[in-house]
């Protein structure tokens, strides 16, 4: 009698609420939403709560991620938290009961890895580049046929070609008062040299 109401246990449990993604074989990456799909039973809770965790942190890491999730649902696509998916493995997602029942845990996935998505890394890098060539007072070209960087690029170039030619003329003039006085000078000599031969 002990061993079939075992073996009826045993069953029940297995057919209960189950998580089968997140999954060992399938994580998730940094790059937006995620997927969280599970099996239940008609016995199973109406609704629960979705909740990351990874006690493989220091210190321990806790997210509640999709409050009164419709279990009858079979999946929920769940957005980033306010910080973004962060990279690593040791993850897993719990499904409690609610938000103040944390530790009353109806289902649990496999332990899975969060990896960092090239596109998320792509994007933080070129921005990080563009910040970087900004805040050092380099020009730099934000995107191809970009206007602003262009133009104002080309002004300064123009405002560097009035500066030079004004300062080439202010030189050439600099350069003629000189020439003139001597001029002036052998005149003034050669007049003196008239007068006095006459």
């Amino acid at each position: 009698m002990f061993a079939v109401a075992s073996l009826l246990a045993f069953a029940a449990s297995a057919a209960a609420l189950s998580v089968t993604q997140p999954s060992n074989s399938t994580g998730w990456t940094t790059s937006g939403p995620n997927a969280v799909t599970w099996s239940s039973v008609s016995t199973d809770r109406s609704n629960f709560t979705v909740v990351l965790n990874n006690q493989n942190s220091y210190p321990a890491y806790t997210e509640v991620l999709d409050a009164l999730v419709v279990t009858s649902d079979g999946s929920v696509t769940v957005n980033p938290p306010s910080g973004g998916w962060v990279a690593g493995s040791g993850y897993r997602v719990n499904f409690v009961q609610d938000s103040n029942d944390l530790n009353a845990i109806l289902a649990q996935s496999e332990d899975f890895t969060i990896t960092q998505s090239s596109s998320s890394t792509f994007t933080s890098g070129a921005s990080t580049a563009s910040s970087s060539a900004s805040s050092s007072g380099s020009v730099s070209v934000t995107a191809p046929g970009s206007s602003a960087t262009d133009s104002s690029a080309s002004g300064t170039d123009s405002s560097a070609g009035t500066s030079a030619s004004s300062a080439s003329g202010s030189s050439s003039s600099t350069n003629a008062a000189p020439g003139l006085n001597v001029q002036t000078g052998v005149f003034g000599l050669l007049a003196l040299l008239g007068v006095a031969l006459a």
